[in-house]
């Protein structure tokens, strides 16, 4: 097939790159090949970019767009919060509006407290575990992303417990032990030492991971003999694998919950969630929550839009997704197993991750199987032909996909899964 023209997309990128460190705003988003392509135009889960080329979007803004980028119920309260004036940094009732909300939706919200990103919100999560247990001690889960501060931005693979970038301060975890997720037996390692245990319930940053039989009730149990503050990470997993989350999916209630992505529907948002009693030193004032941005009115608005209509429709919105989920995941298998290409895919409710060098993974540590450049190859071939996807094959699928994107999407595949049997072109020296 001829290859798609990014001539604009090209220029851009060599211009943007003079004033723009790395051309982009966040470093992901600029390794996507053979260029990253300049979105110009987004309804629904359907993009326009810069040269004229659509494609299906199971990007979705790194997750947050589970109704797409042009939800009505969240372009009409964000322009009613607009026509009231941004009152940045200001108290309103929106705050209260959203934090009653989560109450009904998340099973362990009974106070919430607002910051502006999931990074945040974790260090927020942190400090109120370090405060109510007077510990320093953390556990963190090998491959479980916890966002990109120094403390925790490590171990983000399972061949490598070290830092995630250059520039990160090695002190700054030296309170950080580590564990591998999903290994029950390992939690007899905790003991009355630990302020906080913090993991991904579902492991989606890795590549799809359902928590094993058993593994999140080992931690809860451990924590809870222990007197550590559990914290889950449901950044990704909150509102996506169902109203309540993980913790409502799986079963297992946490003492703090982080939140992100979803919430705020498509605006920046964080917060965190707890018991009553754990949030008792943010509510005292004793512990400091800060930030300008914290409680924005926009955010707050778009998010209360956003999870009342998860609300409403849930009972027929989450099953939707896990199917469409599920039958692209029964699609690549098949066609992988027919055609003898050593691929597979996985999903966890609504997210799935493609997989390239494997015919299937039981646990994190079998990353080391995957041919990282081969799945690159495969979502290179899958944007050929309009099919947007993270660069590490990871799709989020939202409720405006629809049977004509997943036709679509199944012969793209198909396709892509094809072109893995010619062998990468050799590049020049």
């Amino acid at each position: 097939m001829p290859a798609p023209d990014y001539t604009r997309s090209r220029a851009y990128r060599a211009a943007a790159c003079t004033h723009l460190p790395f051309g982009v705003s966040s470093t992901p988003r600029g390794r996507q090949t053979p260029v990253p392509v300049v979105i110009e135009d987004a309804q629904g889960v359907h993009l326009t970019d810069l040269d004229g080329n659509r494609y299906i979007d199971f990007t979705l803004g790194y997750g947050p767009l589970l109704l797409g980028h042009t939800p009505d119920c969240v372009q009409a309260a964000v322009s009613r919060e607009m026509a009231r004036g941004l009152r940045t940094a200001t108290v309103h009732r929106g705050e209260a509006a959203l934090a009653d909300l989560l109450a009904d939706c998340v099973p362990t919200a009974e106070q919430t407290a607002f910051v502006t990103t999931g990074t945040e919100a974790v260090q927020l999560a942190l400090r109120i575990a370090r405060a109510a247990t007077g510990r320093l001690k953390i556990a963190k889960f090998r491959a479980n992303y916890h966002g990109w501060i120094d403390n925790l931005h490590i171990a983000g693979a399972p061949d490598n417990d070290g830092p995630s970038t250059i520039g990160q301060d090695p002190a700054a975890s030296a309170d950080v032990v580590l564990f591998d997720w999903g290994d029950a037996a390992q939690m007899a390692s905790l003991d009355s030492s630990f302020a906080a245990v913090i993991l991904e319930p579902a492991a989606i940053n890795p590549g799809c991971f359902a928590p094993p039989p058993g593994f999140l009730e080992a931690v809860r149990i451990a924590t809870r003999e222990h007197g550590i503050v559990l914290i889950f990470d449901e950044v990704i997993t909150g509102f996506r694998l169902g109203l309540g989350g993980a913790q409502q999916r799986y079963g297992v209630l946490p003492d703090l919950t982080v939140l992100g992505k979803v919430l705020g529907g498509g605006l920046p948002i964080g917060a965190v969630a707890g018991r009553r009693d754990i949030m008792h030193d943010v509510a005292s004032g004793r512990l400091l929550h800060r930030g300008t941005f914290n409680g924005n009115p926009l955010s707050l608005a778009a998010g209360f839009a956003a999870v009342s209509h998860l609300r409403i429709h849930a009972e027929t919105l989450y099953p939707r997704l896990d199917a469409m989920a599920a039958d692209l995941c029964a699609h690549v298998n098949t066609q992988a197993a027919r055609t003898g290409i050593p691929a597979c895919a996985q999903a966890v409710g609504s997210a799935v991750q493609l997989f390239v060098g494997t015919k299937g993974l039981t646990c994190i540590g079998d990353l080391t199987q995957v041919d990282r450049a081969a799945t690159g190859r495969l979502t290179d071939a899958l944007l050929q032909r309009g099919i947007y996807t993270l660069p590490r094959g990871l799709m989020y699928l939202g409720t405006p996909h629809d049977d004509d994107d997943m036709a679509t999407t199944r012969l793209a595949l198909s396709e892509a899964l094809e072109t893995l049997r010619t062998p990468p072109t050799r590049q020049g020296p």
